[in-house]
């Protein structure tokens, strides 16, 4: 009688125990079928030692005790069903936690002060990305510029522009299908189109006049990466836009840049671009692009960029060279070329260990340096002196995080020629704030 009473009360303490304490569902499972499996060995044991022992009341406790190890298995019956239940609900919340877009935002302000002109705070921009990877193998990215406060319907000036809407399908390891509104991949844009990322604060010449570094284009293409080596990855970009159209000025090609759904020609153009990383810090960058621009579609456009950069340490180094050339329906083609040289000390070692406080651990100032300059043959009248203009920059950047930048530039630009590409010859004083979050 005794041992029939302790077996039920060390049951019901076992499964007491294993229901309210157990963190681990399945262990809580496994361990409530080992007590039911002890406890039904446990009977079968007590049912035989009873042997003749048929007593109306120790048959009755037996029955008693035989009815609960039945409720037992239908609680951890009932109990494995809603932990599956919970395991489907589990896979459908991480199902939609991974559809859910990622959202974030950069941004600049400027105040500067140039020759004869007065001072300007200067709402640069403000962008907003969403993207997103409803699938393991595809994904979205949007970039949305808002530039200049823009206002729409109103007479505040900015504009609202889409400068990136594409959506990625992986074909392979190594290779992804794009297509939509495409940053075409020609020249350093990984650093020189984000402008919070950007070590100095004005575009260089060469993306502002040759090739701008807000170009954007309709298309489709290829994309990837891969190792070359233990040390070489290889990144490229191949794809089939809409191409520049023939609105080249004596100041560069800023509006060749065609609107959105819009072609001059029946001929497409290409853009590509190869980079190649290594582990020591270096790397770099070979771009192409070819296509018709006039409204016949016979002329072409060809353009060629080497972009490199180099870090180790406290130096940081990095430039890029642009060729373009431009056939004429009669005499010779039009030539523009430019390239800029930048340059990065960090000042950290000469600085006290967190210098801005325990809260900003990994702040860094650094010392910025460029030579810029950009030479444009006269399209329209080829006996004309070249435009051309040179700038040399510098300043400080300080950078409390990684997503906040305060700069300050002087820059001391000098021209020729018959027409200013940006500002001739003048001198410019300029502070910046920017964010990437």
């Amino acid at each position: 009688m005794k041992k029939i009473i302790l077996i039920f009360i060390t049951s019901c303490i076992v499964l007491l125990t294993n229901v309210s304490s157990a963190a681990d569902y399945q262990t809580k499972i496994k361990r409530l079928e080992t007590g039911f499996a002890s406890l039904q060995q446990q009977i079968n044991d007590l049912r035989r030692d009873m042997g003749s022992d048929v007593s109306e009341e120790n048959a009755q406790r037996l029955a008693n005790l035989e009815a609960f190890a039945v409720q037992l298995n239908e609680v951890l019956t009932e109990v494995q069903d809603k932990i599956e239940e919970n395991k489907s609900e589990v896979s459908r919340l991480s199902t939609v936690q991974q559809n859910r877009p990622n959202i974030g935002a950069y941004g600049t302000i400027t105040a500067g002060k140039s020759n004869g002109q007065n001072s300007i705070i200067d709402g640069q921009s403000f962008e907003l990305i969403i993207s997103g990877q409803p699938h393991k193998r595809i994904s979205y990215f949007t970039e949305l510029e808002f530039e200049r406060a823009a206002a729409v319907g109103t007479s505040r000036g900015g504009e609202v522009l889409v400068e990136q809407a594409y959506t990625d399908i992986q074909l392979t390891s190594w290779m992804n299908f794009r297509g939509g509104i495409l940053l075409v991949p020609f020249g350093n844009i990984e650093r020189d189109h984000f402008a919070p990322i950007r070590e100095v604060i004005s575009q260089p010449l060469t993306s502002y006049a040759i090739a701008p570094a807000a170009w954007s284009d309709n298309g489709f293409g290829i994309n990837g990466r891969f190792n070359l080596s233990d040390s070489w990855i290889a990144d490229y970009q191949a794809y089939v836009i809409a191409g520049l159209d023939s609105n080249i000025s004596t100041t560069g090609l800023r509006q060749t840049r065609q609107g959105f759904g819009v072609d001059n020609n029946n001929s497409k153009a290409f853009a590509g671009k190869l980079s190649l990383q290594n582990t020591t810090g270096f790397n770099l960058g070979l771009s192409y692009y070819k296509g018709a621009y006039n409204d016949s579609g016979t002329k072409d456009m060809t353009g060629f960029n080497i972009d490199f950069d180099y870090k180790k340490n406290w130096f940081e180094i990095l430039g890029e060279f642009t060729d373009m050339d431009i056939e004429q329906e009669t005499g010779k083609d039009t030539h523009l070329d430019g390239y800029y040289i930048r340059n990065l000390i960090s000042l950290n070692g000469l600085l006290p260990e967190n210098f801005l406080g325990a809260d900003f651990p990994h702040a860094r100032l650094s010392f910025v340096t460029q030579y810029d300059e950009v030479t444009i043959e006269n399209f329209y009248d080829s006996t004309l002196p070249s435009n051309y203009e040179k700038r040399m920059t510098f300043g400080l950047r300080l950078q409390p995080t990684a997503s906040v930048m305060l700069n300050i530039n002087y820059e001391d630009a000098s021209a020729t020629g018959t027409d200013r590409i940006l500002r001739g010859n003048d001198e410019l004083w300029i502070f910046s704030l920017g964010y990437v979050f």
